[in-house]
């Protein structure tokens, strides 16, 4: 059962999802100076807790076709993923989930400024 992409009450950044997500350029995915203290934040949050399991959830834009969009929402979980690593967060808190634009695509989106947010990495937190 895929994780909910809401935050569970409780868990680190749970009412400030800007603290949860990391964002990417067209085609994109490298994690920029932002991305990274997002995610050196989240990764203290998971040393500290090693009850918390993260899933990344990966999106991108609704440009291109299914299959590329997915390989590239896989490539940027796997960055986030890595970059988590290197900042010592155990593999066995970090989930990945790449999911494209098909969760992303339901809404009509026609303008730069909305497929912008729609490429993101979101990190969901959850209780074991």
């Amino acid at each position: 059962v895929a994780p909910a992409t809401r935050a569970v009450p409780g868990t680190p950044f749970a009412d400030d999802e800007a603290r949860r997500t990391v964002y990417f350029g067209f085609g994109e995915t490298t994690i920029d100076a932002a991305g990274l203290e997002v995610l050196r934040q989240n990764a203290q949050r998971l040393k500290e807790d090693p009850r918390l399991v993260l899933t990344l959830v990966g999106h991108t834009d609704n440009l291109g076709s299914a299959a590329y969009n997915l390989a590239v929402a896989d490539k940027r979980t796997e960055a986030v993923s890595e970059k988590l690593r290197s900042l010592g967060v155990p593999r066995n808190q970090l989930r990945r989930l790449p999911r494209g634009s098909e969760q992303s695509s339901k809404d009509p989106c026609d303008s730069e400024a909305c497929r912008q947010a729609m490429r993101k990495v979101e990190l969901v937190y959850e209780k074991r």
